[in-house]
């Protein structure tokens, strides 16, 4: 009578497998932190990049921003310097800041998502996931092989 395990090695996981599944996921997380965007079936009706727009000091600031959230530009209205400069940095952070929201909101719309995940989260996520499989894996691992083990034994017991 033959039984399995005597002769045989299963292996429970391909551990390489499972470390470029894991390495894959992380570059195109990187690619998404570093601004660049994974083309998608659609386009938009304009073919323009996706960009956001955010104002500040009634219009007199306007900061416009890129996927990736890079800056691109920012408008000045001269009266905008009128304020001082304590005042017009706080006018360019509040119209970068709306600048970001228009971008999230318009990727959100240009995907059908209400909301944004942000790459960074899911990086992190990512990484917590990676760490728990990885000790999963490994205590999986060491109680296949003590199976294994004390199928042997008493293999040889009989």
């Amino acid at each position: 009578m033959s039984r399995p395990l005597d002769d045989d090695e299963i292996e429970l996981t391909d551990q390489d497998d499972f470390d470029q599944g894991f390495a894959t996921a992380r570059e195109q997380l990187d690619d998404l932190l570093a601004g660049e965007v994974p083309a998608t079936d659609q386009a938009n009706d304009d073919d323009e990049e996706l960009r956001g727009v955010g104002r500040a000091a009634d219009g007199r600031v306007v900061a416009t921003v890129g996927v990736g959230g890079r800056l691109e530009s920012i408008d000045l209205d001269p009266r905008a310097l009128r304020g001082g400069p304590d005042l017009l940095g706080q006018q360019f952070t509040e119209s970068i800041n709306a600048a970001l929201d228009d971008l999230r909101s318009r990727a959100g719309q240009a995907t059908g998502q209400d909301e944004c995940v942000d790459p960074r989260v899911i990086a992190e996520d990512l990484d917590e996931l990676q760490d728990v499989l990885n000790e999963h894996v490994a205590s999986l691992t060491e109680r296949y092989d003590d199976a294994v083990a004390q199928l042997r034994r008493q293999a040889e017991e009989e």
